[in-house]
């Protein structure tokens, strides 16, 4: 006899949140099956019905974070009218991430948090570049290519570590000159 189909929902979603939270608490090496496991009351079993490892449940993890992650910026992305609205938005969206982030980032591995700063780009990319499609600006390059220059502007800006000892109200100058550069030059 086959193996039954898989659903999404459930004791599987249940797994996937629980392992979300401990990976992000504990980070990758010192979360263990059975950690995950035990905060849904499950057995191994279980966990190999709906995983095949370890590996691949953090796999679905982070799909799962960067699919939330890129949906709730792309809602607030759709109700930005200005350049003005998108730099407080995108300038508190950073700084709350970036919070988040650094709560974990010790207990993450460098290649990994440098996968996570290329995966923020990547989910980020779509809804600037189609926000930028109703904008006005100077630049001769597509949206594209403008989302992607501005973005990983940014990301280089705040993760050099002067960036974070400088004030809230000049970070937000910094990060508008820097759009206003890309967008305008």
């Amino acid at each position: 006899m086959g193996r039954k189909k898989v659903l999404e929902g459930g004791t599987r979603d249940k797994i996937i949140d629980q392992a979300m939270h401990l990976f992000f608490e504990n980070g990758y090496e010192a979360t263990s099956i059975r950690m995950i496991l035990d905060t849904v009351n499950g057995e191994i079993g279980m966990f190999y019905h709906y995983f095949k490892s370890k590996d691949e449940l953090f796999q679905v993890v982070v799909e799962r974070f960067f699919k939330d992650y890129s949906l709730k910026f792309t809602g607030m992305t759709k109700i930005c009218g200005s350049r003005e609205q998108f730099i407080d938005i995108l300038f508190d969206y950073v700084e709350e991430g970036n919070s988040n982030f650094n709560k974990i980032s010790d207990k993450l591995h460098w290649t990994i948090s440098y996968a996570f700063a290329a995966r923020t780009i990547e989910s980020l990319q779509p809804a600037i570049a189609q926000m930028l499609k109703g904008w006005e600006y100077l630049s001769q390059l597509s949206p594209d290519l403008l989302a992607n220059q501005l973005l990983y502007a940014i990301s280089g800006t705040i993760h050099t570590p002067s960036y974070r000892e400088i004030n809230t109200e000049d970070k937000k100058i910094i990060i508008r000159d820097l759009i206003d550069k890309i967008l305008d030059n």
